[in-house]
């Protein structure tokens, strides 16, 4: 009797350690967007939401600016809010198409940010061409004779 209450209760412990283990397995919907376009848009997201909390004080136009962001953004890509809310769901249910998408949302701000990076247009000083000395007699000539601060 004690071994079977044994299994009884083993059997059930077993089968829900097996269960959390495994990756959930949604069906895959209909109007699913594919992954390296979700990735651009998931991007884009992320600039969005990175300018709408540039100014955290204005909340009233950070909502109305939020919903025509995303609506743009949305009619830009031809999809719905409802269709990258399902895609994004069936995405995160696996955690290797999450890390995946994410990985790939973040090597696309990554390019971008080195487009947008502002190179140094002046070309380098070869810092033996400075005369310091030449520098100091200027500013001492520039400066009065008797201690006083020129005016300006």
């Amino acid at each position: 009797m004690k071994k079977s209450f044994l299994y009884i209760l083993l059997i059930p412990l077993v089968l829900l350690a097996a269960g959390c283990n495994k990756k959930q397995v949604q069906k895959r919907p209909d109007n699913l967007i594919n992954r390296s376009t979700l990735a651009n848009i998931l991007a884009e997201a992320y600039i969005i939401e990175s300018l709408i909390t540039l100014n955290p004080e204005d909340t009233i136009n950070n909502v109305v600016s939020s919903r025509g962001y995303y609506h743009d953004l949305f009619e830009r890509y031809h999809i719905t809010r409802e269709q990258f809310n399902t895609s994004m769901q069936y995405y995160m249910g696996d955690e290797d198409a999450a890390n995946k998408l994410v990985n790939e949302a973040n090597a696309i701000l990554d390019a971008k940010r080195e487009e947008l990076a502002i190179t140094d247009t002046l070309p380098p000083v070869d810092p033996s061409a400075i005369d310091i000395v030449d520098m100091d007699q200027t500013y001492q000539e520039q400066m009065p004779q008797n201690g006083s601060v020129p005016e300006q």
